[in-house]
Formats: C-alpha cells, sequence, structure tokens
C-alpha cells in the first residue's frame, strides 16, 4: 500500500532548477530511476552528473547538499514554447507528469510573453527553454512523484536584483528580499515551485521522514542551499469550521447559480439552499454554508456583495473527514479520475469524478449511468 505524503521547500536563501532537483536526490529519490524516468522523452542531447558537495550556511557550520548537473553534449538551438508543448506531449511520461510540467512551462512561457511583449506561441525561450531547463522541470516533477508526494508547501521565496520574467512570475507569492550583488532565484526555480506548490501553513501535521539540501554548481557569497523535508500525514480525526445560515426572502432566485460560484471560488466547503415559508408568510430560502477559518472573511464578503440579506447567524463546529486523494485508472474511453476516501489506511469509499464521466458519455454518446458503473467495476480492487 502507498501513503501519499507531505513536503516542503525551505527556500528562503533563494532556489534553481538545478538546486530543487538536487534536494529531491538529497532526500532520497534513486537516480537511476530518474534517469530511466527522463529518457522517456525525446531528447538525447545531454548527460547527468550528480555530487555532493560541502557547503557553508548562514551561521558558519558545513552541511552536505547534492548538485544536480545537466551537461549538453553540443550546442542547441533555442525552442518556441510550442515546441516545448510537443515534446512532452509526445514523450511516453504519465499524463500526470505531463500535465504538471506543461502547466510549469506555462507559467514561464506566459511570463516571458508579458515580458517580451510576444505571443505566447512566438515565445522563444532562449536559456530558459534549454534542453538543461527541460531536464530540470521535468525532474522535479518525476522526484517528487517518487517519493510519492501528494501535497507540496513552500516557505517564503528568497529573492535578489530579480530578472522581469522572475518578476512576472513572483506576482502572488510571498518573497524574502535579500540585498546580494546578484540574482539567487531564476525564472525556473520559481516556476516549479509556483507550478506545483502551496504556499501557506502545511495543512496537515506531519510526521517527518526524511530530508535533503540541493545547491548550485557555483559557490556563492550567501548560502545557496534550499531544504526539502517531507513526511507523512498524521491522521486528522477532527477539524473546526464555520457554519453560516441566513435566511432571504427578497432576492430573485436565478442568482443563486452565480453566488454558489462565487462562493466555492473563495473557499466555502459546502454550499446549501432550502425552501420554506418565512414572515409575512413570504417564500423564503435558507442558504447554509460551511468554510474553514482562513476563508470566513472572504465569505462573509461575498454574502454581503452578491446577496440581499442584511446579516447571518454562525457558528464554529468540530466536523470529522476521512482522508482523501485522487487517482486516475484507465478505462476503454480513456482516463478517469476517481476519488479514494479513507482513514487510518482503510479505504471507505471511491467514487468516478463526475465531471470525467460526463466528458466520455457526451463524446461517445453513452449513457451517463453505464459510465459511472464501468469506472466503479474498475475501480473496486484499486489499492492507496
Amino acid at each position: 500500500m502507498i501513503i501519499s505524503k507531505t513536503g516542503y521547500f525551505e527556500v528562503f536563501n533563494g532556489c534553481a532548477g538545478d538546486m530543487i532537483v538536487g534536494c529531491l536526490i538529497d532526500a532520497g529519490v534513486n537516480p537511476s530511476i530518474l534517469k530511466n524516468e527522463l529518457q522517456k522523452i525525446p531528447i538525447s542531447n545531454y548527460t547527468i552528473k550528480i555530487k555532493k558537495v560541502k557547503r557553508k550556511t548562514n551561521s558558519s557550520h558545513f552541511i552536505s547538499a547534492t548538485q544536480f548537473i545537466v551537461i549538453l553534449k553540443e550546442k542547441e538551438n533555442q525552442r518556441k514554447y510550442t515546441e516545448i508543448v510537443n515534446l512532452i506531449e509526445k514523450s511516453s511520461l504519465s499524463d500526470d507528469i505531463k500535465r504538471k510540467t506543461l502547466k510549469i512551462f506555462n507559467i514561464l512561457a506566459i511570463s516571458e510573453s508579458k515580458v517580451h511583449k510576444e505571443k505566447i506561441d512566438n515565445v522563444h525561450f532562449h536559456q530558459i527553454g534549454q534542453t538543461d531547463a527541460i531536464i530540470e522541470i521535468a525532474s522535479a516533477v518525476i522526484g517528487l512523484k517518487l517519493l510519492n508526494i501528494e501535497s507540496v508547501y513552500s516557505s517564503s521565496i528568497g529573492i535578489s536584483m530579480p530578472s522581469p520574467a522572475t518578476l512576472e512570475i513572483l506576482k502572488g507569492l510571498p518573497v524574502l528580499i535579500k540585498h546580494i550583488p546578484y540574482e539567487i532565484s531564476t525564472p525556473t526555480g520559481v516556476s516549479i515551485l509556483k507550478g506545483l506548490c502551496k504556499f501557506h501553513e502545511i495543512d496537515e501535521k506531519i510526521s517527518i521522514e526524511g530530508y535533503g539540501y540541493g545547491t548550485g554548481t557555483k559557490e556563492k557569497l550567501s548560502s545557496d542551499i534550499i531544504k526539502f523535508i517531507y513526511g507523512k500525514e498524521i491522521d486528522k480525526k477532527e477539524e473546526e469550521i464555520y457554519i453560516i445560515e441566513t435566511n432571504i426572502d427578497d432576492m430573485n432566485p436565478v442568482i443563486f447559480e452565480y453566488l454558489y460560484e462565487k462562493l466555492f471560488q473563495a473557499g466555502a466547503t459546502d454550499v446549501s439552499v432550502f425552501t420554506g415559508i418565512g414572515k409575512k408568510n413570504r417564500p423564503v430560502f435558507n442558504l447554509q454554508i460551511m468554510v474553514n477559518e482562513e476563508n470566513f472573511e472572504k465569505v462573509k464578503e461575498i454574502i454581503f456583495s452578491e446577496t440581499t440579506t442584511i446579516g447571518f447567524r454562525y457558528q464554529k463546529e468540530d466536523r470529522i473527514i476521512l482522508q482523501r486523494k485522487i487517482k486516475e485508472i484507465k478505462t476503454k474511453w480513456g482516463s478517469v479520475k476517481i476519488k479514494i476516501s479513507f482513514y487510518g489506511g482503510k479505504i471507505y469509499n471511491i467514487s468516478p469524478e463526475y465531471d470525467d464521466c460526463k466528458k466520455i458519455s457526451k463524446k461517445f454518446k453513452i449513457p451517463l449511468k453505464n459510465v459511472i458503473t464501468e469506472v466503479n467495476n474498475l475501480s473496486k480492487n484499486i489499492s492507496m
């Protein structure tokens, strides 16, 4: 049974693609398995060197860290964004690795497009689009999968003298500004973190299983080390959640569809509406919302701005929930996501992703109930 794990990148001193891969290898990724996976990408003009070095920390101590070095066999031409997309799509990597790798390159492409004022399909990646960046990005995605990391978090990103592309990618992310006379975070490194990580406190308590340190190839004035920590989630029996309720008797009911959309975008866990009779014998809608403390204020703003209510009542309650994870299974119509609900390693529920089944039903003109039945049958012997 494979237990999903949570990982955390500490990047206060900056980050780069090679450093991220280096710390994953240091944390336990098998280099041979990683190299075999990389061979699924149709690129051959490189070799990989993995090296252990000592680096001085800010406290004058030395620690061991891993370098991940991509060495080009020959000079290469610049690639367009569309060429990189085709390269990844034509590879034999698994679908989830392709999707995450392409997500990171899309972040890079958008930033380059804005900085150079070019259409995204015409963007040439210069250094970003070369073989070393492709291998570093794919290796980061593969490495996390090999460690069975499902949830990934990151600290604030250390920056100094960032390039325009790096600044564009950093929009919306927490940063720690350093005063060092060179760039310490690269577009590739920041894109990997933005594409894969959550930038807030870890949702789960974890039991640490391993850690690793990654560094660049040049020893610099400042500590150029990043740290990766990972471990198993500790089962959460209970969590606190807010229950919000309000009665609405003077709003056009067609607005509720849009209201639902806005509330879920703001982080609501669940939204329900019940009908009844209120004061003055008016038809009334009882709106009930579940939301965690982190998103309470955003939901409050939406209630007041998008409905006609003049107030609501709320209370904090405990709730018991099963842990959940998403897996993909193969069907005769293509891949379908399924949601696995479990606790303490025991699976309690497996359910197909409705939207995936709906797409198959429409595409192949098959009754939706038949698609769901088929996916349920394929899911019977699934394991964690």
